[in-house]
């Protein structure tokens, strides 16, 4: 089967495609920055990061031209943005299958910023023939957006972590950026190493905010205990959560996080956002802590049953969140004779 696999470069992405890659499947590529990976045939690159009218109308010519060199059977488009939104209106008028899996706020914030994103949420959904999300809140947002029975709530999946042993160590790698909430993280952390100062924060993953939050981590005088690793590759990043104890992840709007999964299989006592997805996978005070307004979610973490925590959590992924169970799932879609 031809493939056309749409998104940003993103670990996401490039783990599917990876996962999805065999004998049978021929993949492509489009994104609006270069990938290198070693499953697809061909990476076209065309981006949408412009206004000029010009530049719009002959992009949406290239993606035609793509289409009609690769002839795919299905385009898989990741998040719901502006390359979505042309490319389901070219691939619809080709009349070629096209999946969407959203990707949180794509479909929860995006959206309600002004006119003209709605409409282009609306109508990249309006032109998918299914639409998978990986949370329930995501698939009541978008149907608010647009009513239908097309959404799927389905996983990216995971390759499960096997943990090493522990250290006082917490982890963060979310992008350094407002929606993340970075920042929060390192307040949470210095006051929880007043108490705790043998425990060390690791801070991957880069952004527009991470000299500001560098600056940050100076003035409170804790250089020698938060480190700013950088962008992981996947054997380093996979690394850190065998490693860490605790895992903190606190944006304010989510799907189900790919790298909340994945430090859940490595026996990472996660932190996470009070958000209704975090509420899909959490009891909090059971197999992790859902932050509240009044108490620091890092100390609350080490009030955790660690053995009892690691186990719900293994057994939750293996249950629910194996990328081998999401990619056999997501290749019954591409196959489906309903749309």
């Amino acid at each position: 089967m031809k493939i056309l696999q749409v998104g940003p470069n993103s670990v996401h992405v490039s783990s599917f495609v990876s996962a999805l890659k065999t004998d049978q499947n021929s993949l492509f590529l489009l994104s609006e920055e270069p990938f290198e990976l070693e499953e697809i045939t061909h990476n076209y690159v065309v981006s949408f990061r412009t206004f000029n009218p010009v530049k719009i109308v002959q992009n949406i010519s290239r993606i035609k031209n793509i289409l009609l060199e690769i002839n795919p059977e299905v385009v898989h488009i990741h998040q719901v943005n502006r390359l979505a939104y042309f490319v389901s209106k070219v691939a619809n008028q080709l009349n070629i299958r096209v999946v969407t899996t959203a990707w949180g706020s794509d479909v929860l914030l995006i959206p309600k910023k002004n006119a003209l994103y709605h409409f282009l949420v609306k109508e990249t959904l309006k032109k998918s023939a299914v639409v998978t999300a990986d949370s329930k809140d995501m698939i009541e947002a978008m149907n608010a957006i647009l009513p239908s029975d097309k959404y799927t709530l389905l996983q990216y999946g995971i390759d499960p972590i096997k943990s090493v042993v522990k250290e006082k160590i917490i982890y963060s790698n979310r992008l350094h950026e407002p929606l993340y909430r970075i920042n929060k993280i390192i307040d949470y952390f210095n006051d929880f190493s007043k108490m705790y100062p043998e425990w060390k924060l690791v801070i991957a993953g880069s952004g527009s905010e991470t000299e500001q939050l560098k600056n940050k981590v100076r003035s409170l005088q804790l250089d020698s205990k938060i480190s700013f690793v950088g962008w992981q590759k996947k054997d380093e990043n996979r690394n850190w959560y065998a490693r860490a104890s605790i895992y903190v992840s606190l944006p304010k709007s989510d799907g189900t996080s790919v790298s909340v999964l994945e430090a859940m299989s490595a026996g990472c006592l996660p932190v996470v956002s009070n958000l209704p997805v975090s509420h899909e996978w959490i009891v909090s005070g059971q197999n992790g802590i859902i932050e509240t307004q009044h108490l620091n979610p890092l100390i609350e973490a080490l009030e955790l049953n660690r053995e009892d925590c690691t186990e719900r959590n293994e057994r939750l992924i293996l249950e629910k969140a194996t990328r081998k169970a999401s990619i056999l799932q997501f290749e019954k879609i591409y196959l489906s004779s309903g749309f």
